[in-house]
């Protein structure tokens, strides 16, 4: 998605006609969920997508029709027997588009958000999406501290602030359509966080297959092996971060928050129990360790007989690592960790989302009212201020299986 905004800067920088679709809102079935964006350009080339089949095809039919200028339209497409393609692709689900030609005048929000990303920040793009005709398509980046971009109306514009930096305390990734009782416009809200990263102690087989396979799902990889001729650039072409240097000490030093996803795989049981030593007390996300169930055992009980882990604390370890699905060679077991990260960032928990009935976990409802981020504001916090216990993902059930050690 980063590539996309930098397409979108790229385009109006350079004054290139285009129409961009946004899906703002799914139910049931569809083949991309809100957020999925795709650029329209002239003769028919796509940057991005809708998902494909007959759901993109209409959409890019009359955002074709946006490249030379237009009114924005929303489209809400039916994906049933009756939705007219005969191209196999039934979801029945639907799902709403927001097609808006070139949005000129909104280079410095696009721009923005480039600049958030770099710095790993946070804020919340804000679409209008109906309401009054002279708001309808534009957009602002929510900050902390600030605003970029107006949308044209101050009661809208103050409306959209606040609940936007709601989103932002509850800390939540799900995009979603809101309407805004004040004016009546339907926005869509999505927030930009910092994408998570993914520390992989050991750049072995496992190690190397797990970095391309976690960049490819969204997280920002750091891997650190004390091998320079298994810790380096060439052999590993997908990771942000490629430490050749001692791995306890750079686990000792690196950054340890809630957007941190710790996996340890180094070359034996003892690297293992020494490294985990440095990161099981800490915030992070997930915390995984590779191996055997009797070497876990073994490293659990040390751990509790020295008093360095409550069982709290060695209970949210995933060990054995990765979701099972029969794993046998290397990488259908760095796939099955790529998995696990994916299943506790989506959705916090093993065993489904914290709030059942909001899509993705998230505790505001994905069609919601703009007042229902307030009141999750005040029930539930953002993971920084609750306490560590409810702020950290559950570890895995007992008896769960998983791939041992190689």
């Amino acid at each position: 998605m980063d590539s996309l905004y930098q397409d979108i800067a790229r385009l109006l920088d350079a004054g290139t006609p285009f129409a961009l679709g946004t899906v703002i809102h799914t139910a049931g079935s569809t083949p991309q969920k809100a957020g999925a964006r795709a650029l329209f350009l002239p003769g028919g080339q796509i940057l991005g997508t809708l998902g494909g089949g007959c759901m993109e095809a209409e959409a890019r039919r009359r955002g074709l029709q946006l490249v030379q200028g237009g009114p924005s339209e929303l489209l809400e497409l039916h994906l049933d027997d009756d939705f007219g393609w005969d191209d196999g692709l039934i979801c029945g689900g639907t799902a709403s588009i927001f097609l808006q030609p070139r949005p000129d005048g909104q280079a410095e929000v696009f721009q923005a958000v480039l600049a958030l990303r770099e710095r790993r920040g946070r804020g919340v793009l804000a679409l209008a999406a109906t309401g009054d005709p002279s708001v309808v398509g534009r957009c602002c980046l929510v900050l902390s501290g600030e605003t970029v971009g107006e949308l044209g109306d101050p009661t809208l514009q103050a409306a959209v602030e606040e609940t936007a930096r709601g989103l932002l305390l509850e800390g939540r990734e799900e995009p979603r359509r809101m309407t805004l009782k004040e004016s009546g416009a339907t926005v869509y809200f999505e927030p930009l966080l910092p994408k998570p990263v993914c520390f992989i102690a050991g750049a072995g087989h496992i190690g190397a297959a797990l970095c391309h396979y976690a960049a490819r799902v969204g997280f920002e990889v750091a891997i650190v092996d004390d091998r320079p001729s298994l810790c380096n650039a060439e052999r590993l072409p997908d990771a942000t971060h490629v430490l050749a240097a001692d791995i306890v000490q750079t686990v000792r030093d690196w950054p340890k928050t809630p957007d941190t996803y710790f996996v340890i795989v180094t070359r034996g049981h003892r690297h293992d129990a020494v490294v985990l030593r440095e990161v099981v007390n800490a915030p992070v996300a997930y915390l995984g360790m590779i191996g055997s169930k009797r070497k876990i055992l073994t490293i659990f009980d040390e751990f509790a007989a020295e008093g360095l882990a409550t069982p709290e604390e060695l209970a949210r370890i995933h060990a054995p690592i990765g979701l099972d699905i029969g794993a046998l060679s290397v990488e259908e077991i760095a796939l099955c960790i790529a998995a696990e990260l994916v299943l506790v960032r989506r959705k916090g928990v093993e065993d489904g989302p914290r709030h059942r009935d909001c899509p993705g976990g998230g505790g505001v409802p994905a069609d919601g009212d703009a007042e229902a981020a307030p009141s999750v504001r005040l029930r539930d916090r953002d993971a920084s201020g609750r306490p560590l216990a409810e702020s950290l993902p559950r570890g895995p059930r007992a008896g769960r299986s998983g791939p041992s050690q190689p």
